[in-house]
């Protein structure tokens, strides 16, 4: 929407809900008849141009770093001529271009003045990109299909292939989080959630592609996801100053350029998680290849992947299920689910020996849903918190980026300490030290209780029927204009240190202001506080 709901309007679109609209926290409802759906699951231009862009950019970026992907050779299994090197140097770079941008400050006031020149320059800039990418990964096909030695010209080659391949998984995917971020998430998860389950369909037929139709398909699939995302609207310079881009009357307006623009904690504690996560399964995942005793089969990799597609579905489309039930975002699923299965992958890592098929089609979907917590979570912290996209995308994916050769030098590192070893009594030591880590992550690092300051039954509710909201109850209760700001902030779920430091106040001043609102509400928690705002919609 391009304007603020008016006053009118926002009690119609509550009143369509009415009270079976909504629900407690993990409490199902019974649906009304006539009651409209809670996820759209019809697809418009926009999320049709965003199912199949962003599932082309994220397949082809995982075909390129998963072992059994197109840059598999026959020299070392596992593509370690040319997978490996490119494998590294892609993720480095993604990595160092996506903090760099999450800690960039921002252009200044006068670079968003210069007119119509600048978003031109971004269109080709991001064509520039896709074609850099689309060559890369075409270069790293023709090498491994090429390869039939070991020697550091190949792996200098596949080096710079990688680093290039690496500038475009962070310019595309912070375009691609930009987008991503000015939808309501209402409108776009079903959308969303396809085409992170539509990028492992490549894979089930890479294993029957030749050399030619493997370069293809690495050229074909950056060049798809530019062409996606250029009909976003024209000012894609947006992904670098954090003003979103706005494609369609569909999209909610974003946050403004240079909101936030300080630490949160909550961005700090989901990248430390997923960090903590894409490690692990990188590691796992790592182990099952030069641990075990024989490779897993070519002729089983696309089954798989298909068991890798058909989990993926049943999981997304049990959560989806559940929040259309329920009516209420529940984001904490999507975190359990990847907690779940990243568990049983290190779990049956001990099992690779034996039954490696069953190990690999774990750690994959631990994969498959890690990544769509990932973006999802982002998503919710980008609303929720009112922070720039880039800083927020830049930072969680960074950091995943960067877990991924941090995870696979592990068990290099594991491999050459096995060499005078059984690597099968090893094994089990391998898993329990994943599953530490995975476990300190989950109950330390991002708890669940963290997620609730990401409100998701507030959720429902865009940003600027969440600012209407706060503005009656305000004037419905006789809060001053400063409780007033503080309310509006301890609605986003926002703590007394960072009002703080917002609203330049003493920590005793926002205490005073705090205690006086929580009296003239007649509340006593800011768990009672959201309550309030969400019991107003009935």
């Amino acid at each position: 929407m391009a304007e603020t709901q008016s006053s009118d309007e926002v009690p119609d679109m509550e009143e369509r809900e009415g009270k079976s609209g909504r629900c407690m926290a993990g409490a199902p409802n019974v649906a009304a008849p006539t009651r409209e759906p809670f996820l759209v699951v019809t697809l418009d231009g926009a999320k049709a141009r965003l199912l199949v862009g962003l599932a082309a950019f994220v397949s082809w970026t995982n075909l390129l770093i998963c072992f059994e992907g197109l840059l598999r050779d026959t020299v070392i299994y596992g593509g370690g001529v040319v997978r490996d090197p490119f494998f590294v140097a892609a993720c480095v770079l993604a990595a160092t271009g996506l903090i760099a941008a999450a800690l960039w400050p921002g252009p200044r006031k006068r670079v968003a003045e210069e007119g119509e020149g600048r978003p031109r320059r971004w269109r080709r800039f991001l064509a520039a990109a896709a074609v850099l990418g689309a060559a890369c990964a075409v270069g790293g096909v023709a090498l491994s299909a090429l390869a039939t030695s070991n020697g550091p010209g190949m792996w200098l080659l596949a080096t710079v292939l990688g680093a290039g391949a690496g500038c475009f998984i962070a310019v595309f995917t912070l375009a691609w989080g930009s987008v991503v971020a000015v939808f309501d998430m209402r409108e776009i998860l079903v959308a969303l959630c396809a085409a992170l389950c539509v990028q492992w369909v490549p894979f089930v037929a890479v294993g029957f592609m030749g050399a030619v139709a493997k370069g293809a398909l690495a050229g074909v699939l950056p060049l798809l996801s530019w062409w996606c995302l250029r009909g976003f609207g024209d000012e894609l310079s947006e992904i670098v100053s954090a003003v979103a881009i706005r494609p369609a009357s569909t999209m909610r307006p974003t946050v403004p350029a240079g909101a936030d623009v300080g630490s949160d904690r909550v961005t700090a504690r989901l990248s430390g998680a997923l960090f903590c996560f894409a490690f692990t399964v990188e590691f796992v995942w790592t182990c099952n290849v030069v641990m075990t005793s024989e490779p897993l089969d070519e002729g089983l990799f696309w089954l798989v992947y298909v068991c890798v597609l058909g989990a993926a579905i049943l999981v997304m489309g049990v959560i989806l299920g559940l929040m259309e039930r329920w009516r209420a975002y529940r984001m904490e699923l999507f975190y359990r689910a990847a907690f779940a299965l990243a568990v049983m992958g290190s779990v049956a890592l001990p099992l690779s020996y034996h039954h490696l098929f069953f190990s690999y089609a774990v750690v994959y979907v631990a994969y498959a849903l890690i990544s769509a917590t990932m973006w999802i979570l982002a998503w919710a912290v980008v609303f929720m918190r009112k922070l720039a996209p880039r800083r927020v995308i830049g930072c969680v994916f960074g950091l995943q980026f960067l877990a991924l050769p941090c995870g696979f030098a592990a068990a290099k590192l594991m491999q050459w300490y096995a060499a005078g070893h059984i690597g099968a009594e090893l094994l089990p030591y391998v898993g329990f030290a994943a599953v530490t880590v995975l476990v300190v992550a989950y109950v330390f690092v991002l708890p669940e209780r963290t997620l609730l300051l990401l409100s998701p039954r507030l959720l429902k509710l865009s940003h600027e029927s969440l600012d209407d909201r706060c503005r009656d109850v305000a004037a419905a209760f006789g809060l001053t204009e400063r409780e007033y700001e503080i309310f509006m902030l301890l609605a986003r779920g926002r703590d007394v240190g960072y009002i703080e430091k917002t609203l330049f106040i003493s920590r005793n001043t926002v205490n005073t202001h705090r205690k006086n609102l929580y009296r003239k509400l007649g509340i006593h928690t800011q768990q009672e506080l959201l309550s309030l705002i969400e019991d107003s919609l009935s």
